[in-house]
């Protein structure tokens, strides 16, 4: 029978710092809103503890839900660190992992290394040639949501900004497209996203490292028994491409399939002049637009006749014409699809901020050599995580492989707060990554997730599935009801039916709740 979490230990502090225990580590959740915000404590040397922020940021509106704001977090921070982070972890560049890193609230805080993806290295081709095109693409974005906006489309206008402003960003929760417009096209401007990150490079003292999937173990300052994997983001184009979880690698329902928008932004740029002619299908399909050329060009009798142009009156059929075999009006609206293909941006803007997802730094982080591991998955996606089991990381004259490092995960922040595509299914023998490979033998009686959603916020936002039912079920199911959410409370955490009173207990003294956190203490192997 399930029972309730009684009201847990305190957190070790030290004049408000965050203090791991002996060996060990104490994670800080901040209940910071729809978005990722976590303090990592590790054991430092001379009771020194190391710090590592990851991510900071939140979806406009989604705080007033759970009654926290950026600022009080900021400051928690500040307080908890003792005003110097060791390591700060930029994920990827998204509006709800970045937007609360301003200069208001963290310009007192100390930075000593700053980790990003190798997605944001300027000396890497791959990396400045998928930011060329991003940028493209947000461009053509604007423009047709621009277009719509003219058409008087005010649902589909609403759903592209929201979109949109994942992408650049901003604490505002009435997104302004014109001067996202006009920022964009203006070469040296920098998106609100590319500001917050920029803040974080540089006040990196020892710099900012770019970094590549499987490369080298990477080592945290002061924290000597912690090393760290990067498992991702692949530095492969057709990978950061693959978005959606297929066959049995769904949970539920899967998801429709994406439309074909290849062709997208350059053709709404070339509608507005602003890039050379391209079309959205095949130009066997389409009749050339250029009344220089002769035959059945759109200026023609014919077209005029049949189809007319946006603004056109309603026109009588021509007089040769046989009524019986022509409509009334003979120019109707319905016939015409000069707009009809920009119906396809809002595809486009959520592939888009799924492949900028795909692009999540992946950290697993081993608390001692062979020992317990927590994995920050951000909101890695399908192409993310088949990639992390493709190599394996020299340690010496041995390796160290992706599912022994998972199969060692005691705590997993779970991938795009728990949306349909940011974790995968499957069973321990199968081939891929999945959950099933997480937290066997003694690492299950301690295993936990944290999940990063606001669910009555997410219910605002037309479709939006955080978290799904059936991936929060299986997290229970593997958890024992371990499962932490930024939008309830510790106390309402309850243990599953079929669990363990004694794994149950050990969880409570481990763990705390504020409004401003949840804090999980792990202790050393």
């Amino acid at each position: 029978m399930a029972t309730r979490a009684k009201k847990p230990a305190e957190t070790a502090a030290t004049n408000g710092r965050l203090i791991p225990p002996k060996g060990g580590a104490a994670v800080r959740m901040y209940r910071i809103g729809h978005g990722d915000c976590f303090l990592i404590a590790f054991d430092g040397q001379a009771n020194d503890p190391a710090y590592v922020l990851i991510d900071c940021g939140y979806k406009p509106g989604s705080p007033q839900f759970i009654n926290t704001t950026s600022k009080e977090i900021a400051a928690d921070i500040l307080a908890a660190t003792g005003g110097h982070v060791d390591v700060a972890v930029l994920t990827h560049e998204h509006q709800d992992h970045l937007n609360a890193i301003t200069k208001t609230n963290f310009d007192d805080l100390e930075i000593g290394e700053t980790w990003c993806a190798w997605t944001e290295d300027p000396d890497d081709d791959l990396a400045n040639d998928l930011r060329k095109r991003f940028k493209d693409k947000l461009l053509g974005l604007v423009a047709a949501r621009n277009r719509l906006s003219a058409a008087g489309d005010a649902k589909r206008v609403e759903r592209l900004d929201d979109l949109l402003a994942f992408e650049l960003g901003g604490d505002d929760p009435l997104f302004d497209a014109t001067a996202a417009g006009a920022l964009l096209a203006t070469a040296a401007a920098d998106s609100k996203n590319k500001q917050a990150m920029k803040l974080f490079k540089d006040k990196a003292k020892k710099g900012v490292k770019f970094i590549r999937p499987h490369q080298r173990i990477l080592r945290i300052p002061k924290a000597d028994g912690v090393r760290v994997f990067a498992l991702g983001p692949p530095h492969d184009t057709d990978l950061l491409a693959t978005l959606d979880p297929t066959g049995d690698e769904e949970f539920g329902l899967a998801r429709v399939t994406r439309s074909a928008i290849g062709h997208f932004a350059a053709a709404v740029l070339a509608a507005e002049g602003k890039a050379p002619p391209d079309v959205p299908f095949a130009s066997r399909y389409a009749a050339p637009w250029d009344p220089a050329l002769e035959g059945d060009e759109p200026d023609s009798p014919f077209f005029s006749a049949y189809y007319g142009k946006e603004g056109d009156p309603p026109a009588s059929p021509p007089s040769s014409a046989n009524v019986e075999s022509v409509p009334e009006v003979t120019n109707p609206e319905w016939r015409r699809i000069d707009k009809d293909w920009l119906y396809a941006s809002d595809q486009l803007a959520l592939d888009m901020n799924d492949q900028t997802n795909n692009s999540s730094l992946v950290l697993a982080f081993e608390i001692g050599e062979e020992g317990k591991v927590l994995l920050f998955a951000a909101d890695a996606q399908r192409g993310n995580w088949l990639s992390w089991s493709k190599k394996e990381f020299a340690d010496g004259n041995k390796t160290v492989t992706a599912k022994s490092l998972l199969s060692r995960t005691v705590l997993y922040k779970v991938g795009h707060h728990g949306s349909h595509n940011g974790t995968l299914n499957g069973r321990a023998a199968d081939g891929y990554t999945n959950l099933s490979w997480m937290a066997e033998g003694d690492h299950a009686r301690e295993f936990c997730a944290m999940i990063t959603a606001v669910r009555a916020w997410a219910e605002t936002q037309k479709g939006w599935d955080h978290p799904l039912k059936a991936i929060k079920d299986a997290l229970l199911k593997k958890s024992g009801g371990r499962v932490f959410q930024t939008d309830t409370d510790v106390s309402k955490m309850a243990m599953v039916n079929g669990g363990s009173a004694v794994e149950w207990k050990s969880f409570q003294e481990r763990t705390t709740g504020t409004r401003l956190y949840f804090d999980y203490r792990i202790e050393g192997s």
